[in-house]
C-alpha cells in the first residue's frame, strides 16, 4: 500500500519546487508508530521552509517533505508500543529538521513524539496544535503579565494574534491589539479584545505610540509581543512600561526593525527573541507533553479555537499555498489527503 507525499528536490518558490508523488507505506520498528496523517495546516513558516529561509526545516539531502505540524490516526504499532493503539487520534512532533514533515500520508514516528488528542478536540484544531497554540502558551508564561494588566501585541488579526486574545482574556489579562486595517476592530473586539488600535494611515513610530497611549488613557502595557518589524517595533518599545519586556517572534514587513533608544537607556525596556524551535529543544519530553496537554485543555474548554478555513487535497498543494497567502480572514488553509 502506498500514499501521497509532497516533496521538494531543492529549495525555491513553492509553486516551482513542490511535487506530489506516490510514497510507499513504511513499517514501524520497535517503540515506533505508523501514523496516517489526515490534516495539516499551511503555515507561513511552512512556506519559508520550502524557500530555504526557515531553520526549523534543514534537510541535508533531498527529496524532503515539508510540514511543521498535523493530525492523524495510528495505523500500525511496532513492538513494545504501550502509549497508543491502532485507531487512536494523535498530533505528532515531526522531524522537520531532517525533512520528514507532515505533508505526506504515512510516516513513522517514535512513540514518545506523539500528543494524544482528546475526544472533544476537533480534527482541524488538533492539526494546528504546535506552531501557534504552543507558542501562545509559552510566550504568555514567559511574560508573566498579572491579571488586570495590559499585554500589547502587533498583528493581532493573525491566527496567533486571535489565540492570544482568547487565552489572555481567560487569564484575566487585558489586551491592546494593533491591526493594519480599521475593518478588523469590531471583529477582534467580538473575540474578546479590550482595545484595538488600527495603524492604518499611521506612518511613524511616534504616531502609533501616541495612538496606543490615547486608547489606554496614558497607561503603558506591562509587556508585549511583536512580529511586524519596521517602525512598529519602535512604537512597541515606546508603549511598554518602565522595565517592560518585549518578545519578538517574527518580522512580517522585513528583516529589520527600528527601536526607540531612549526606552532602552532611560526606561529599562528589554527585548528578547522567541523561536518555538529553540524553546522546544530546551524542554524535556515531559515538559513538552505538559504544554501540549495544557493547549488541548484550552481547546476542550472552547477558550482557544484555531481559525480553520478551506481544506485542499494533497495533490492540490500549490493551489492551497496560493490561497493561504490571501486567506488570513477566512481561516487557516489545511491540506487533507
Amino acid at each position: 500500500m502506498s500514499g501521497k507525499a509532497v516533496i521538494l528536490n531543492s529549495f525555491g518558490a513553492p509553486n516551482a519546487v513542490l511535487q506530489v508523488v506516490s510514497a510507499p507505506r513504511p513499517t514501524p520498528g520497535p517503540k515506533q508508530v505508523l501514523v496516517h496523517v489526515k490534516l495539516r495546516p499551511v503555515n507561513p513558516a511552512d512556506l519559508f521552509s520550502v524557500m530555504g529561509a526557515y531553520p526549523g526545516f534543514a534537510p541535508k539531502t533531498f527529496p524532503a517533505t515539508p510540514g511543521l505540524e498535523g493530525y492523524g490516526v495510528v495505523a500500525e504499532v511496532g513492538a513494545g508500543v504501550t502509549r497508543v493503539k491502532v485507531g487512536q487520534r494523535v498530533s505528532p512532533f515531526f522531524d522537520t529538521i531532517s525533512g520528514h514533515g507532515s505533508w505526506q500520508e504515512f510516516i513513522v514516528i517514535d512513540e514518545q513524539a506523539l500528543a494524544l488528542v482528546p475526544d472533544n478536540v476537533s480534527d482541524e484544531s488538533a492539526a494546528q496544535l504546535i506552531v501557534n497554540p504552543v507558542t501562545v502558551v509559552l510566550m504568555l508564561k514567559e511574560l508573566k503579565i498579572p491579571k488586570g494588566e495590559f499585554l500589547l501585541q502587533s498583528a493581532a488579526g493573525s491566527t496567533l494574534g486571535r489565540q492570544v486574545i482568547q487565552v489572555a482574556a481567560a487569564q484575566g489579562i487585558k489586551t491592546i491589539n494593533l491591526v493594519r486595517r480599521s475593518a478588523q476592530i469590531d471583529e477582534l473586539k467580538a473575540l474578546g479584545a479590550d482595545i484595538v488600535v488600527s495603524t492604518e494611515g499611521l506612518e511613524t513610530a511616534d504616531a502609533i505610540a501616541k495612538a496606543i497611549l490615547a486608547a489606554t488613557g496614558g497607561k503603558h502595557a506591562y509587556g508585549a509581543i511583536e512580529c511586524v518589524g519596521g517602525v512598529t517595533t519602535a512604537a512597541i518599545t515606546m508603549s511598554v512600561r518602565h522595565g517592560g519586556f518585549v518578545l519578538v517572534y517574527g518580522a512580517m514587513v522585513g528583516m529589520e526593525g527600528t527601536v526607540h533608544v531612549p526606552s532602552f537607556i532611560f526606561r529599562d525596556v528589554t527585548y528578547k527573541g522567541f523561536w518555538l524551535g529553540s524553546e522546544l529543544a530546551r524542554m524535556t519530553n515531559q515538559q513538552i507533553q505538559a504544554v501540549t496537554s495544557e493547549v488541548f485543555e484550552l481547546m476542550s474548554k472552547g477558550i482557544m479555537v484555531p481559525n480553520s478555513g478551506e481544506i485542499f487535497p494533497l495533490d492540490k498543494v500549490v493551489e492551497a499555498v496560493i490561497k493561504s497567502n490571501a486567506a488570513a480572514r477566512g481561516g487557516k488553509i489545511l491540506l487533507g489527503n
